[in-house]
């Protein structure tokens, strides 16, 4: 008896739904900062994100959206601190800036969050989402990654 395989299983039309399913966001090389515990932890924010899209598409967001921004909130607060202890070890000169937009972030991920529960409408939480996968960490990050290189091309 054969066993079936995930390539079997590809070549099932039933499956051609799913598989063809687009992603919100496609992570990419370009994405890594350099730092692997930053790179997997936004790769886990963009886990959380295409989850979102997902449920949002298939039109069962009011299950998932609850427990979607308690993710999201809780995964951010150790994220943040994560970058955060980083920025200490290396002494990046833009320490306090940075942690003031986290602290903002994590206000408006909050409100926003509840509010998108409350309404059962997952649109502004989506999109506050996205612009700060935009302009957090495929901007400011980068300040960040760029010390670090700089950093480590002196030692």
């Amino acid at each position: 008896m054969k066993k079936s395989t995930y390539d079997d299983e590809q070549k099932d039309a039933s499956h051609s739904v799913l598989l063809d399913h687009n992603l919100f966001i496609v992570w990419k090389p370009e994405h890594n900062l350099g730092i692997p515990i930053i790179d997997e932890q936004h790769r886990g924010i963009v886990t959380i994100i295409n989850s979102l899209n997902f449920g949002m598409q298939h039109h069962y967001i009011e299950d998932m959206l609850a427990p979607l921004v308690d993710m999201m909130y809780d995964y951010t607060r150790i994220h943040f601190r994560v970058e955060e202890t980083l920025f200490e070890q290396i002494d990046f000169p833009h320490e306090e800036e940075h942690k003031k937009l986290h602290s903002a972030l994590a206000s408006k991920l909050g409100s926003i969050g509840n509010r998108s529960i409350l309404s059962k409408d997952a649109h502004e939480f989506m999109d506050f989402l996205k612009e700060w996968w935009i302009n957090h960490i495929c901007a400011e990050d980068l300040i960040f990654r760029d010390y670090m290189n700089e950093k480590n091309e002196t030692r």
